[in-house]
């Protein structure tokens, strides 16, 4: 029989991506993936083509909210939504994030309309109503963002 795994790490992440950050009340909505790739988590969720669906954020981007990690998902892609699943997004809360320059808790969320990533850059870029970075990163990094 082959080894499966021989070596373990002292820690886990303390985060990852769509993570729900804490147990205070947070809402989170179902919605049909329509994307045919599919959409990873803790990423934004827009609004899709019909009522009840969600697709990647676009260039014109109809924010609904970002989405959260479920570690149930298998098969060929276990770390995203598959087109046609129920994905779970978060529209108040504290999630997780993968912030693409440095932030300062407190800052403004904004995101890449084209490519969905987060920033705290006001310029070309999106604003999430009502939501703040919830954490500092020193640049690059795993930020938690308060949504509502």
């Amino acid at each position: 029989m082959p080894t499966i795994q021989s070596s373990y790490a002292a820690t886990h992440a303390a985060a990852v991506e769509g993570m729900v950050a804490n147990s205070e009340p947070a809402v989170i909505v179902s919605r049909l993936v329509e994307t045919a790739a599919g959409i990873g988590f803790g990423k934004i969720a827009q609004r899709g083509t019909a009522d009840n669906q969600i697709k990647v954020s676009s260039a014109s981007p109809k924010y609904l909210g970002i989405t959260v990690l479920d570690p149930t998902q298998t098969g060929a892609t276990p770390d995203l939504y598959p087109q046609g699943a129920t994905a779970a997004v978060m529209t108040k809360g504290v999630i997780w994030v993968q912030a693409t320059v440095a932030v300062a808790a407190g800052d403004p969320v904004y995101f890449v309309p084209a490519t969905g990533a987060f920033t705290n850059v006001s310029s070309g870029n999106q604003a999430i109503a009502n939501a703040v970075f919830d954490s500092s990163t020193s640049g690059a990094g795993l930020a938690k963002v308060r949504l509502g």
